[in-house]
């Protein structure tokens, strides 16, 4: 989802887009998965479950920790909190895993980090005077020094805010990034393959999201006379990316978000659909990326992030279990099917949605009925705007979200 420039939280935008009279969407018939070629390599998925590089399986019970993606470059919160404690924080939570978003930025801007933002007290101090991404190898270092999987996220294309393709090529836009310039679809699969190779040392590396919420104009594939251009087109790209990501670092595992809608006359568009929710194409246009290292990870939000006309329906949230059936339930356990954001405040402070609660209760019941205890909860610090995060404003834990993980991660794999 969109991030805010202050906050890194997702904005997310509709997707209702009913045309009046149309008729239902016709039946989607499931596709196989794309064959692996040649046992796996690392990580790798199996009936629908993560395994690590010994054939165990994962749970992964994830947070989101942004801020490398954000004009900061470098972790929220180091003015009130000392980057080793975070992760030593996280871990202790209960929490083995981490997506961390980043941008080009995080990897090209020289800049040291102190100077982009302010670090407090001497447990900072081996930050002062290193770029973002010497910063990032610190991180990396220290979480696998920890024990915590680490999920890379491609956040965007900017730190500015979150653009909706992964790739930048409209002039009025050039002072988005860093360098002024456009930034090409080769520029961002060579910068996926740059922390591919970089970190694949680490055995705590377990994958990266390739591009977070590729909306607005984007389509799966061909099929929508409105976006027909392919470069438009997120299969192509993905597969293409994928499959660079891999032979840079074969042990990896590749996450692809969802869209928004395809409008191809196939899927079901008139659900009302989240930034990155979208994952229906996927069963009759599938990815041509090996089965055992793909997961899907959509993302999907309640009445805290954006206010969709199912909230307010008759049975609500009741009615919200037919949508992630088909939207990404569907396609578990064929696939791996990992949430990477989903979250909101949870009913406490200003900008809390009452309805919030009962949607985030009725996804961890749904999710439990699916067999699913694998997700990336957002977010870790408080100041995301629209969901807070497991700390509050005082650094306190949120000891009632923590309470809904847990129910969320029981009956999973506890590794």
């Amino acid at each position: 989802m969109g991030k805010t420039m202050l906050g890194g939280m997702c904005l997310l935008v509709l997707g209702w887009f009913l045309l009046a009279g149309a008729a239902p969407a016709p039946p989607i018939q499931p596709a196989a998965p794309a064959a692996p070629v040649g046992p796996p390599s690392g990580y790798h998925v199996r009936a629908g479950q993560v395994h690590d590089r010994e054939g165990r399986p994962i749970q992964l019970r994830g947070i989101n920790h942004f801020g490398f993606n954000a004009p900061i470059l470098q972790p929220q919160f180091l003015w009130k909190m000392g980057w080793k404690e975070q992760i030593a924080q996280i871990r202790d939570l209960g929490f083995n895993a981490v997506r961390l978003p980043f941008v080009p930025d995080t990897l090209h801007v020289t800049t040291p980090v102190d100077t982009l933002s302010w670090l407090d007290g001497a447990e900072n101090q081996a930050l002062v005077g290193r770029t973002p991404l010497q910063v990032l190898d610190l991180w990396m270092e220290e979480a696998e020094r920890q024990g915590l999987y680490v999920l890379l996220d491609f956040h965007s294309v900017s730190a500015q805010r979150q653009y909706p393709t992964w790739f930048l090529d409209t002039p009025a836009d050039f002072a988005l990034m860093y360098h002024g310039r456009a930034y090409t679809e080769q520029d961002w699969i060579d910068d996926l393959v740059l922390v591919a190779r970089r970190y694949a040392h680490l055995r705590h590396f377990i994958g990266i999201d390739l591009y977070n919420e590729p909306h607005d104009i984007v389509r799966w594939a061909a099929g929508d006379r409105r976006a027909s251009d392919p470069k438009y087109h997120w299969k192509t790209a993905a597969e293409k990316a994928a499959a660079a990501v891999l032979v840079a670092n074969p042990d990896l595992l590749v996450f692809v978000a969802g869209i928004t809608g395809n409008w191809d006359g196939v899927e079901d568009s008139r659900i009302p659909m989240n930034y990155g929710e979208n994952l229906q194409p996927q069963a009759y246009q599938p990815l041509d990326i090996r089965a055992d290292k793909l997961v899907l990870s959509p993302h999907t939000y309640g009445p805290d992030v954006y206010r969709k006309a199912t909230f307010d329906a008759r049975g609500y949230p009741a009615n919200l279990g037919a949508h992630w059936e088909l939207l990404f339930g569907q396609f578990h356990p064929r696939h791996a099917v990992v949430i990477g954001e989903w979250g909101g405040h949870y009913g406490h402070g200003p900008d809390a949605d009452p309805a919030d609660v009962a949607w985030q209760d009725a996804l961890v019941d749904y999710l439990q009925d699916k067999g699913i205890h694998s997700s990336f909860y957002w977010c870790y610090t408080p100041n995301s705007e629209g969901t807070g995060g497991i700390l509050d404003d005082d650094l306190q834990v949120r000891e009632d979200k923590m309470a809904l993980l847990r129910r969320h991660w029981d009956a999973g794999d506890r590794r």
